[in-house]
């Protein structure tokens, strides 16, 4: 964080820690001790200025909606917020939309990304790009109203992973820059109308 803040580093995405596919009162317990673990660290981010922002992601103790919500809810400072990565989650735009508005006071990333077919095997290179905004089939649209009618001005990364990991999304730097942008207008397109 010291070194976030030397250059102008205002977030950290990172994800949680602790036992996995937990439900009910062992997982609030569990996300509560989290929370208790991260206090040394929230005092270096309140002394820099940095947030770290915890990503749901699968395998993790962050995960699941309620995991989510229990962060939401028992964040005790502005310094710890959410990355909300809603590949990681149901692809159901309302049931995204209803989360995203239970926790958007403690969001600090959105990533514009949907699970499509996945990331995790070798696909055709329309298959992977169906993770981006406007190619699959979740729709933004919801999410995006709430990010508006929120105020939101946080991070919001358009996002994807290709396969293997480290290889960029297509062969050059304009395909890339232009799938960018084409999802980029989709939500420019959505944001026009909520």
């Amino acid at each position: 964080m010291q070194l976030a803040k030397q250059f102008g580093c205002k977030t950290i995405v990172t994800g949680g820690k602790g036992p996995i596919n937990l439900v009910g009162a062992e997982l609030k317990k569990a996300v509560s001790k989290f929370i208790e673990q991260m206090k040394p660290h929230l005092e270096i981010a309140e002394e820099t200025g940095v947030t770290i922002a915890i990503e749901n992601h699968a395998k993790n103790l962050i995960d699941s909606p309620d995991s989510l919500r229990y962060l939401a809810k028992l964040c005790p400072s502005k310094h710890l917020g959410i990355a909300f990565a809603p590949y990681h989650l149901p692809q159901d735009a309302n049931i995204l939309a209803a989360l995203l508005r239970g926790v958007i006071d403690s969001l600090h990333v959105f990533y514009a990304w949907e699970h499509g077919n996945g990331c995790m095997t070798k696909l055709p290179k329309e298959e992977e790009q169906l993770q981006m905004p406007g190619r699959g089939k979740l729709d933004f649209a919801p999410m995006v109203s709430v990010l508006k009618d929120h105020n939101y001005s946080g991070w919001t990364e358009i996002f994807m992973h290709p396969f293997p990991r480290g290889v960029p999304i297509l062969e050059t730097t304009d395909q890339v820059t232009s799938e960018t942008n084409r999802s980029r207008a989709y939500l420019d397109m959505i944001l026009k109308k909520a």
